[in-house]
């Protein structure tokens, strides 16, 4: 007798981040960041009208965020997080599927983004959503120091959609 293959269907949904959710977004931020952003920080990039800010909710909690800047024919990321519990899922996958078609709706061509160059896991999720590196900004992150030492590069990338 054959075992027929049951799938669970992902319950997610994307909406546009509003600042009620600023605290929920700060804690996310803070516990999947190692040089998180500041709720200041968060609430400016939230009420800025140049910036498409998305949550991602699944089962009723918001799970991961998004913040891009948009400018004529092209978007910066700016922002990404995930809720450290529901990393390696394809969450940030499907979140960033969204926002790719949110952009293609706006006739939007390129998207582009910086990030630490220590930042691994960062580098290889944006490797295989299709982005690639197209320069680096020498010493262009600092950490809370400051010993020019202890600046750290920005890898820029892009991808065309």
């Amino acid at each position: 007798m054959k075992t027929k293959l049951t799938i669970k269907p992902i319950s997610i949904s994307f909406n546009k981040l509003n600042l009620s959710q600023l605290d929920n977004i700060v804690s996310i931020e803070s516990s999947s960041s190692s040089y998180p952003w500041t709720k200041t920080q968060l609430k400016e990039s939230i009420k800025n009208p140049n910036n498409l800010c998305y949550s991602a909710t699944y089962e009723g909690d918001i799970i991961g965020y998004l913040i891009v800047m948009l400018a004529s024919e092209t978007a910066d990321i700016l922002n990404i997080g995930i809720n450290p519990n529901n990393q390696r899922k394809g969450y940030g996958s499907l979140l960033m599927s969204y926002l790719y078609k949110e952009l293609k709706n706006r006739l939007i061509e390129e998207v582009f983004l910086e990030v630490r160059e220590s930042n691994q896991s960062a580098i290889s999720f944006y490797l295989n959503q299709g982005f690639k590196e197209i320069s680096i900004r020498k010493n262009y992150y600092k950490s809370n120091s400051n010993k020019l030492s202890s600046a750290e590069n920005g890898i820029i990338m892009r991808l065309e959609i």
